[in-house]
């Protein structure tokens, strides 16, 4: 898929393999791990409070094990409007005990609207191309409707229609093509209580948004 944004720091640049982001699950660490990993996020960033963290147990692919990443939650922040923002950096602890030593594996961004003081929320909408903010406003705020005429396009495509009764939720926005030599659109990717996605490729008409396209891709 073509691609004009790219990425800050990929979560696969610091194992042999690559982590596997769509297979994390949450995990307890002890209050130690919580520790050091505040402590390095301080070393590595300055002056820049952590909001909460976030921890999960994420295979590794290529390989059966596993790795513990941490994630840390910067403050939300105003946006245009209604928007707030945040930005969590990730970290994954290698070895174990004493020899445990914690490496920066990549950012990702995140959005959610609230008209109030910006309240950090549960499950924030991921960012995984950057998109201006008054644009990401306007396609936050149609994302209901969106949904509803996205499950009418599901049925005439093989790999949807099996999902488009199915309780989803907006997980990300992203920036692409829904084809090879496709017209780059903007996308709204939700996730199904069954771990299953929808990503809907909007098409704008003067300040509205409409459900365009819609593909049921097996991740993220």
């Amino acid at each position: 898929m073509p691609r004009y944004f790219v990425r800050p720091l990929a979560l696969c640049v610091v194992s042999a393999a690559c982590l596997s982001a769509h297979a994390a699950e949450a995990v307890a660490v002890d209050a130690q791990q919580r520790a050091s990993l505040l402590e390095f996020y301080a070393q590595q960033y300055p002056g820049e409070p952590a909001a909460r963290t976030v921890f999960e147990s994420v295979p590794v692919v290529g390989s059966r094990g596993s790795e513990v990443v941490g994630s840390v939650e910067t403050s939300p922040y105003r946006g245009h409007g209604a928007l707030c923002r945040t930005q969590r950096t990730k970290f994954v602890l290698h070895g174990e005990g004493k020899q445990a030593r914690w490496q920066e594996a990549g950012m990702e961004y995140y959005a959610w609207l609230d008209r109030g003081t910006c309240r950090a929320v549960a499950e924030p909408v991921r960012m995984l191309q950057r998109v201006p903010d008054a644009e990401l406003e306007g396609v936050l705020l149609y994302q209901k409707p969106l949904l509803e005429r996205a499950r009418l396009l599901m049925a005439g495509n093989t790999a949807c229609a099996p999902l488009r009764a199915l309780k989803f939720a907006l997980a990300a926005v992203d920036v692409g093509a829904a084809a090879p030599r496709a017209e780059e659109r903007y996308a709204l990717v939700f996730k199904s209580d069954r771990d299953s996605y929808a990503r809907v490729w909007l098409r704008k008409s003067g300040a509205q948004y409409d459900a365009w396209n819609v593909t049921c891709p097996p991740v993220l």
